[in-house]
């Protein structure tokens, strides 16, 4: 009786297992997709939307599976070969009248379709590590307000505290207000983008993935909140319809991690195209060591190659070729236990503890 009972809660705990596996792949393949689309009637728009809502879906998904290279070459598929990839399409609400169409969709993307379709045209996979992301979230009730960032009224940012994003393979956190960043930090310097301040914010909580997401409400029908990253400067304004309160700030936290999701894999693909290459100077104890840490960086991905130019007396020069920021490459060294040091003009490389 025992056994048999034993049995039953390893069979449900194995199934709960596959159950929660399935639902984790499930969400890397469906994206949530915003569409507001104006055409000579509803149908029109209905049709046009729905393209616009497909190829939305389809950039984000596949932009977590490849290259800058690979996904610019999937962009090149028509609308016609694009429908082909779509297993399903959820309509979670959508509005329409005689010329416009609104809906908010969940796309799923048939992943082993894509992955053939992939390996076919000889386009990498390359699975995405996630990033994470700090959000600074300020709030005013009218444009012309002073915004809010640490006061206990700022229903923005409770509401980032509150609703963890679903559905993205990046970390978001609301940033947190310890006395560190409270001293660093206040809403009109995150809405200047203040770069000492943020520099100093990035420091301390280790990512430049840094978004200023500064909300007001748009009349009564909505919220206008203004996504200013850190990271490039660049600013773009998302508009979320709803009544106001707090689930209208909850309801537009997916819509606005979709957008900083895309803005990444876009900044990622701006710096994949564009290489590096930075001069180091590395002193070893003995030739065993440089020949363990040269394996190491020949590992890295970010790292096209390693030019050596000068060696001798316990010391070796050599220039690193890589693609990405050097931000980017000193945090990715920091797993093979590597610190580079940047000395103003060439760089310094130490293993830890050094």
């Amino acid at each position: 009786m025992r056994l048999t009972t034993l049995f039953t809660i390893l069979s449900l705990l194995f199934a709960a297992t596959l159950q929660a596996e399935a639902s984790t792949q499930n969400a890397r393949y469906t994206a949530d997709v915003n569409i507001d689309v104006t055409s000579s009637s509803a149908s029109a728009a209905r049709d046009k939307g729905m393209k616009q809502a497909y190829r939305s879906a389809f950039t984000a998904i596949a932009g977590k599976m490849t290259s800058g290279e690979g996904l610019n070459r999937l962009k090149e598929l028509t609308d016609e070969q694009l429908i082909n990839f779509i297993q399903e399409t959820e309509v979670v609400s959508e509005k329409s009248s005689d010329v416009r169409y609104m809906a908010h969709l969940k796309i799923r993307i048939n992943e082993k379709l894509l992955k053939q379709y992939m390996e076919e045209q000889s386009i990498p996979y390359v699975l995405k590590t996630a990033a994470n992301i700090i959000v600074i979230p300020l709030f005013r009730e009218f444009p012309a307000d002073s915004p809010l960032l640490w006061e206990k009224n700022n229903l923005w940012r409770k509401a980032w505290e509150n609703s963890p994003v679903t559905g993205s393979d990046n970390n978001y956190i609301s940033i947190p207000g310890d006395g560190i960043n409270y001293s660093i930090l206040d809403a009109e310097k995150a809405r200047q983008l203040n770069g000492q301040a943020l520099d100093m914010v990035a420091s301390h909580l280790g990512t430049r993935n840094i978004f200023v997401l500064d909300s007001y409400y748009n009349g009564i029908e909505g919220l206008n909140i203004i996504v200013m990253s850190y990271k490039d400067g660049t600013q773009k304004t998302i508009t979320v319809n709803g009544e106001r309160g707090p689930e209208l700030f909850t309801q537009a936290i997916p819509e606005i991690a979709r957008y900083i999701d895309s803005t990444i894999a876009e900044q990622k693909m701006n710096m994949d195209s564009t290489p590096s290459e930075i001069t180091v100077l590395y002193s070893y104890p003995k030739l065993s060591n440089w020949v363990a840490t040269e394996q190491k960086l020949q590992n890295l991905p970010q790292i096209n190659n390693i030019k050596v130019e000068a060696m001798g007396q316990g010391k070796v020069q050599f220039k690193i070729n890589f693609i990405g920021s050097v931000y980017d490459l000193i945090t990715a060294l920091k797993a093979y236990q590597i610190n580079l040091n940047d000395m103003s003009g060439y760089y310094t490389l130490t293993t830890f503890g050094a």
